[in-house]
């Protein structure tokens, strides 16, 4: 089990204590300084980790490589566990602070997907016209990404040689543009090339943390608005943040102990230009 660090041991049958342990717990800016919006945090800077001399002087080398990603996990149980309705961030120059979030869900913004490989698109797939004129149409709108006004789509020569008036024509591409507004101009996938399909409800939704947002701001606790049950329930989820904190810390040392930072020489492609000999009789005689 993780050694607590950040957490601290709440009375939860005592509302002082409660109360005392919410007002007095370190907060930090969501966003900035100016913004004057704060929730709560813990400082995870190096020096404020009680690590020994020889790990501190380790973190600063460690802080050189990408290691967030391994050590990040806590904060992903922690969201899934309190059903998106909290999250945990960065903030700080360097990131030296975690900070509770309450973020809001939104739409992905994808309208279509690929069956065979799982890339999603944010174009929906262009429908099939059974009519021969409604076809020729589409396929110019789709091929000018329905860029154009209404009345240019008159003047190509496809959707001229039509046998429909000009009024006839013009109500088609006024409909159309407005049924193929979010489609590419294929279905084709553009990973793997196969056929996408449209969602038929609408795309799975994404966290977006809103870091203007404060939480418990110059709360007061008072009993009017917050029953025992409440206070109990606030201090269990900021109990459970600190938590989080504690076992990224276990992690980040973790990596100190396991893990040596080393310099490796990596070489990259890099495209250039050279000479080619051509083969013989490449270029014309005279």
């Amino acid at each position: 089990m993780t050694n607590s660090f950040f957490a601290k041991k709440v009375d939860r049958r005592s509302r002082s204590a409660m109360v005392d342990f919410l007002r007095t717990h370190y907060r930090y800016d969501t966003l900035n300084s100016w913004n004057r919006s704060t929730s709560y945090a813990q400082c995870i800077k190096i020096h404020r980790l009680g690590l020994t001399s020889e790990q501190s002087d380790k973190a600063y080398d460690l802080l050189e490589t990408d290691f967030w990603d391994e050590i990040r996990w806590p904060i992903d149980e922690f969201t899934d566990s309190q059903g998106g309705c909290y999250t945990i961030g960065t903030n700080g120059r360097s990131g030296g602070y975690l900070v509770l979030h309450e973020p809001r869900r939104e739409l992905t913004g994808h309208l279509s997907y690929c069956p065979s490989c799982g890339q999603r698109n944010f174009k929906k797939v262009p429908p099939a016209f059974e009519e021969a004129a409604e076809q020729v149409i589409a396929q110019e709108i789709l091929k000018s990404r329905n860029a154009w006004q209404s009345g240019v789509y008159l003047s190509q020569p496809s959707i001229e040689a039509l046998l429909l008036s000009h009024d006839e024509k013009l109500s088609i591409i006024t409909r159309l543009k407005a049924q193929l507004a979010d489609c590419s101009l294929t279905d084709a996938c553009g990973a793997c090339w196969k056929p996408r399909r449209n969602y038929s409800v609408p795309p799975v939704v994404q966290l977006a943390v809103y870091a203007g947002k404060g939480i418990d701001q110059g709360e007061a606790f008072d009993a009017e608005e917050w029953s025992m049950e409440a206070l109990r329930e606030r201090v269990d989820l900021v109990c459970a943040f600190d938590a989080v904190c504690d076992q990224i810390r276990h992690n980040f040392i973790a990596l100190l102990v396991g893990y040596d930072v080393v310099e490796e020489t990596v070489h990259r492609p890099v495209k250039v230009k050279v000479l080619r000999e051509r083969a013989a009789g490449g270029f014309d005689a005279e």
